[in-house]
Order: structure tokens, then C-alpha cells, then sequence
């Protein structure tokens, strides 16, 4: 896994387009906390990435309607999904995420890295909420765990 988090030509456009999507993230925020500081560039890219997590639950649910979809569990959810799941790596378990792609794409940054980390993985509590659903992450790689472990309950 260690090269994983470069971009190549020759890979799956899906992981590739998703690679480039969190280097842009991280340039962007690296760039907002250094013009801004931290904690005002922090507030910043939070107020973003909440805005960014309800426009995509707008989207999801509009595409809902117009398939005549009634999100009410996490397989009608998984329908609309707008992310894919490629670049992703899943446990035997449901809900557990051994390789996750930004992950892998921040953390060769170090530090900044992971502290954008930590502002972006805030966007799943601001989606499964938006459906009705309850999000509980006892483990999350950002945090430094090994996994990221999704609890998800209806309301």
C-alpha cells in the first residue's frame, strides 16, 4: 500500500480521478490555513466541507425522487451513493474501512495532511444525517486508527 498514494496513467480512472480530488483538497486547504492561520482556516475549510456534504445529500436525494427511490435504509442509500466505492478497501465486516483513498493520499504529507484529514472526514456525519441516519465512528484513520469503523443506525 505504500505507493498507493501516488497518481499514475495507467490505473483505474475511477482511483485516479479520486486521487487527483484529494490532492486538490489538500492544496486548497494547505493554502487556506497558510493565508488565513490556523484556527480561522480551520473555520473556513469546516464551513466548506459541511456546505460541500449538504449539497451532495440535495443531489442524492433529487436523484432519489427522480428514480422513485425511498432512502430509508443503507441499501436504498447505497442506491443514490454519489461516491464510488473504488480505492476503497473493506474488513469482512460491514462498516470497516482498512484502505481508505484520501487516506492514503494525505497522510504523505505528514502533518497538514492529517490535520485536512480531520476537517474533510466530518462530511460523512453531515450526509448519513442528512438522510435520517446516525453516524458513530468509535475508530476513524484519521484519528490515527488502523480503520475507519461505521456504525450506522436509522434516527
Amino acid at each position: 500500500m505504500s505507493d498507493f498514494g501516488k497518481t499514475r496513467s495507467d490505473e483505474n480512472p475511477c482511483v485516479r480521478f479520486g486521487k487527483l480530488f484529494a490532492e486538490l483538497y489538500y492544496y486548497m486547504g494547505k493554502n487556506i490555513l497558510e493565508a488565513l492561520g490556523e484556527e480561522k482556516g480551520s473555520q473556513v475549510i469546516s464551513a466548506a466541507i459541511k456546505e460541500f456534504g449538504e449539497y451532495r445529500v440535495k443531489n442524492m436525494k433529487e436523484e432519489a425522487a427522480e428514480r422513485g427511490i425511498e432512502v430509508k435504509d443503507m441499501a436504498s442509500f447505497y442506491e443514490v451513493r454519489d461516491m464510488p466505492g473504488c480505492g476503497w478497501v473493506y474488513g469482512d465486516e460491514r462498516g470497516v474501512v482498512v484502505q481508505c483513498l484520501f487516506d492514503e493520499v494525505w497522510k504523505k504529507y505528514g502533518e497538514i495532511g492529517k490535520k485536512l484529514q480531520k476537517l474533510y472526514c466530518p462530511i460523512d456525519y453531515t450526509i448519513y444525517d442528512g438522510f435520517g441516519f446516525h453516524l458513530d465512528r468509535p475508530c476513524c484513520k484519521a484519528d490515527g486508527d488502523n480503520t475507519c469503523v461505521f456504525h450506522i443506525t436509522k434516527k
